[in-house]
């Protein structure tokens, strides 16, 4: 673990809601990922102080890490190595500094702390929602039991366990189809971790070796229909007992194309049935904190539940600029602060990922034929006529804190290049 400070120890209330000496109002660990700087972005301008920690094999190219806000910037050992080891060393740095509050972006940070709860907890506030329900919000299979039970409409779902049962499954929901993993993170029998993804298979072959991989990295497998509608979620503050704030967003481009990150998303106004079903869903998991509920249409234009993901998602710029402060409405529920409604927001906001868009059009380029994926110069069409048709704003950059857009771009720039010199290298 390595740290560097940017600013010298200061007091204040403390952490835990318990009052002592804070280096740091926040820590913010994911460093890698947009939200994480979103999150930074907003609580430092609101007068906090946020320091950032990522993984050590990304540290170099976390934009978090690298934004004029950072108090603080710490380096990990690498979650996907070792989730105890990575904990240990996120405790050794709570007892070097005091942290008010810790907020994870990802699955994987998530999964490490809560395993850990107690230990971290007894350091800073971890606003999180209880280990209980997390245990089903994490759990595909038991979210699409739990909102089958609130009359939500889910997809039809079918565990396999088997190649005997993949082919009974696919025979049944037809191709192409969609094998999505029970839980995005998980953990091999030699303690490696993994995310996981939904694949959308067009073939028997393709939906063997997807099937395979998933088993063979700790996974377990639904076979769900593929939906051909667009992608809409609702997203929550839940705490208390009642709903604080509610963001509605639809994706118009994403990588990956199926359930990947929103490239192009645009804030909407809330489908009353996706409003209510969300709201419905996280009250009967107890699901405290951020959640974004995600929602596809099918074929008659009715919406499918999909996933509920417990934690802020990689638009939160997007509802922020809309004028929805979910960072804030974490922090305040941390430390015990009180807690304001958010009645209303602007619709209309657009929010573009630049780097998503060049991973976007590469994936189409090699990926044609699949019912998820344009023609390449209707994809190529389509991004230039966004730039021009529709303004938006464009995530991770600055004008006021512009590093962590030259190293985001930096980093994918050389990620593009590596394939491109590996050929060169191999002739």
């Amino acid at each position: 673990m390595t740290m560097t400070n940017e600013r010298s120890a200061t007091s204040g209330a403390g952490d835990n809601r318990t009052p002592r000496r804070r280096d740091l109002d926040v820590l913010l660990l994911d460093g890698q990922y947009r939200q994480a700087l979103t999150c930074m972005r907003a609580l430092a301008r609101s007068g906090l102080r946020v320091g950032a920690a990522a993984c050590v094999s990304e540290a170099s190219a976390a934009p978090s890490l690298r934004s004029r806000m950072c108090t603080m910037r710490a380096s990990l050992p690498d979650l996907g190595s070792d989730p105890d080891v990575y904990v240990d060393a996120l405790l050794d740095l709570l007892d070097t500094i005091a942290v008010a509050v810790v907020l994870p972006a990802h699955d994987g940070s998530i999964e490490a702390l809560r395993l850990r709860r107690p230990e971290v907890e007894s350091r800073c506030a971890l606003p999180l929602a209880s280990n209980e329900a997390l245990d089903i919000a994490v759990s595909k299979e038991r979210t699409l039991a739990v909102a089958a039970t609130q009359g939500i409409a889910t997809p039809e779902s079918l565990a396999v366990t088997s190649e005997g049962d993949l082919r009974s499954a696919l025979a049944a929901v037809g191709i192409p189809a969609v094998l999505k993993p029970v839980q995005s993170w998980v953990t091999s029998r030699q303690g490696e971790g993994t995310r996981l993804t939904s694949v959308l298979v067009r073939d028997a072959e393709e939906a063997a070796r997807t099937f395979g991989w998933i088993q063979a990295v700790g996974g377990s497998v639904l076979v769900q229909p593929w939906l051909p509608g667009i992608r809409e979620a609702c997203t929550l503050f839940y705490a208390e007992g009642r709903v604080w704030a509610r963001f509605g967003q639809v994706s118009h481009r994403e990588w990956p194309a199926l359930g990947g990150v929103s490239v192009l998303c645009e804030s909407i106004e809330l489908d009353p049935r996706i409003a209510a079903w969300s709201e419905r869903l996280v009250e009967a998991i107890g699901l405290e904190g951020c959640a974004m509920v995600e929602f596809r249409r099918d074929v008659a234009g009715r919406p499918v539940l999909m996933e509920v993901n417990p934690r802020l998602g990689a638009t939160t710029a997007l509802a922020l600029r809309s004028g929805v402060d979910f960072p804030h409405l974490l922090y305040s529920w941390a430390v015990g602060e009180p807690l304001t409604s958010v009645t209303a927001y602007r619709v209309g906001r657009r929010l573009r990922w630049l780097t998503g868009e060049a991973w976007y059009l590469r994936s189409v380029f090699g990926q044609q034929g699949s019912p998820e994926i344009p023609t390449r110069r209707r994809a190529v069409a389509t991004v230039m006529s966004d730039f021009v048709a529709r303004p938006s704003h464009v995530d991770v950059w600055s004008l006021r804190d512009p590093w962590p857009g030259f190293v985001e771009t930096k980093a994918a720039a050389k990620e593009f290049a590596m394939p491109r010199i590996e050929r060169w290298i191999g002739r």
